[in-house]
C-alpha cells in the first residue's frame, strides 16, 4: 500500500444514510424508494401522511434547469416549500435565517438527485437556492401551501 495513502471518511451509515450532513431545524428530508415496474421505474412525488405537520398542498410547479445553472437565493415568509428532484442531479443549499430557531445562521449543503430520490421540506424562513452542477438539463417539482 501507499505510504501516502489515506482512507476515505465514511459518507454513509450501515442503513446507507448520509453522514456528516448539518442539520437545519425543521428542515425535513425523506428518501423516497423507487419501484421496480415491468415497464421502467415508479417513484412517488407525494403522500399525505409523509408531512408533519400535514400540508395543504395548493400549488405544484415542474421546473426544467439548464445545465451549470443556479437559481436565485430565496426565502419565504409563511410559504413552505417542498422540492423533489425528479430528473438530473443538484445541489441544495440552504440557510437558517429565523431567528427564535436552534439553528439560527446554520447552513447546510445536500447534493440530490433522481437516482436516489428525496423531497426536501424548507420550511418558512430558510434560504435556499438550487444547482444543477452538470452537463445535463435537470427537472424538479416544487409543491407549495400557497401559491406563488
Amino acid at each position: 500500500m501507499l505510504e501516502q495513502a489515506r482512507r476515505a471518511p465514511v459518507t454513509v451509515t450501515d442503513k446507507w444514510e448520509p453522514v456528516g450532513r448539518a442539520k437545519i431545524a425543521g428542515l425535513e428530508t425523506r428518501e423516497i424508494k423507487n419501484v421496480v415496474i415491468r415497464n421502467g421505474v415508479l417513484t412517488e412525488l407525494y403522500r399525505a401522511e409523509w408531512f408533519d405537520p400535514r400540508i395543504e398542498v395548493t400549488h405544484i410547479v415542474h421546473v426544467s434547469m439548464l445545465p451549470g445553472a443556479t437559481t436565485a437565493w430565496h426565502c419565504h415568509k409563511a410559504q413552505r416549500d417542498i422540492i423533489f428532484p425528479v430528473q438530473g442531479q443538484f445541489r441544495l443549499g440552504f440557510y437558517d435565517d429565523r431567528p427564535t430557531s436552534p439553528t439560527y445562521r446554520a447552513t447546510c449543503i445536500v447534493d440530490a438527485g433522481i437516482v436516489r430520490p428525496a423531497y426536501f421540506d424548507v420550511p418558512p424562513g430558510v434560504w435556499h437556492a438550487i444547482k444543477n452542477p452538470t452537463r445535463e438539463t435537470g427537472a424538479y417539482v416544487v409543491i407549495n401551501n400557497l401559491p406563488y
